[in-house]
């Protein structure tokens, strides 16, 4: 009897101990991606309840050159604006549990991109701009040292001169963004040249004829990916058009498999170029790569 009430007594003792509403803990993940199966050619839901969760909202994701370090855009809840950036990171064989990103702050920000060469980040941020005439963006980017990522900077006023968002980077530094310049809408590009960015230019119509949004484009600029709405608001699919010989494809869409929803937005794909990422019904959902190259046929006879 004695034992059976001391044994109460500890229960009770450690109940008190964990601080009311703490997390439970926290699964150990190990290898690439999360320590997820990999998908085949259907897509599937990435990383349920750890990433993707049932109340919150969830897209953007960007993961770093050598797959260490995991980045996505989170909210508490479907609806509303409070974006903030996450990230995950490999530490003795094991991913940490989703974290403020080192160069976030807790203010509205979100889609972040990490170049190829992993030293950069790009995302889309609240912070008040600087005090310069054509300041009228809300792209920032932090760079790489020795101890991390550094303090955030405005990114140049070229780019940031308009409405403007979701920026991803080519291996050469050239820049592909969403942005509305003089009322002109689209998906433009800025090249890299003398180390600094040039003036913006917007796609062809192969590509801007959809007035896509949130472009992903391939290291080597050999395709981009976007999400437009040809069928009205509220219905996002994906498309991809294809550079060959420095001209586009007229971009097709993905098929049935990948835009299953219509509510499919915000691509990336791996750095080892085998999966493709996206955004569904307010999940991650991730896809083998082999569904972009079964468009490229298809665009080219399009042409």
């Amino acid at each position: 009897m004695k034992l059976f009430f001391a044994t109460i007594v500890c229960c009770c003792l450690f109940l008190i101990s964990v601080p009311a509403g703490e997390k439970a803990a926290f699964p150990v993940l190990k290898g690439p991606y999360l320590g997820q199966k990999p998908p085949g050619m259907t897509p599937e839901i990435f990383a349920p309840g750890i990433v993707s969760t049932e109340k919150g909202w969830e897209a953007a994701v960007s993961f770093s050159p050598d797959g260490r370090e995991f980045y996505f855009s989170k909210r508490e809840t479907h609806e509303g604006m409070e974006n903030r950036i996450l990230f995950m990171e490999m530490k003795n064989g094991a991913w940490t549990r989703p974290a403020p990103a080192p160069f976030a702050r807790d203010i509205i920000e979100y889609e972040a991109f990490v170049s190829p060469d992993g030293n950069r980040v790009f995302f889309n941020s609240d912070r008040p701009r600087p005090v310069v005439a054509d300041a009228k963006g809300e792209i920032w980017y932090a760079e790489r040292g020795a101890g991390g990522w550094g303090e955030a900077k405005y990114l140049t006023t070229r780019i940031n001169k308009g409405w403007v968002m979701f920026v991803t980077a080519a291996a050469n530094h050239t820049l592909y963004f969403t942005a509305g310049y003089d009322r002109k809408f689209g998906i433009y590009r800025s090249e890299f040249a003398g180390g600094e960015y040039q003036d913006p230019e917007h796609l062809p119509m192969e590509v801007n004829y959809l007035r896509g949004a949130h472009p992903f484009i391939a290291p080597d600029e050999s395709y981009l990916i976007f999400d437009a709405q040809p069928e009205g608001m509220g219905k996002s699919q994906l498309f991809v058009s294809f550079r060959k010989d420095g001209k586009w494809t007229k971009a097709v869409r993905f098929g049935p498999a990948v835009n299953a929803t219509l509510t499919e937005s915000i691509a990336n794909v791996s750095p080892d170029g085998k999966y493709l990422f996206f955004g569904r019904n307010n999940d991650i959902y991730w896809v083998d790569a082999g569904v972009i190259g079964e468009l490229r046929s298809a665009a080219e006879e399009d042409r």
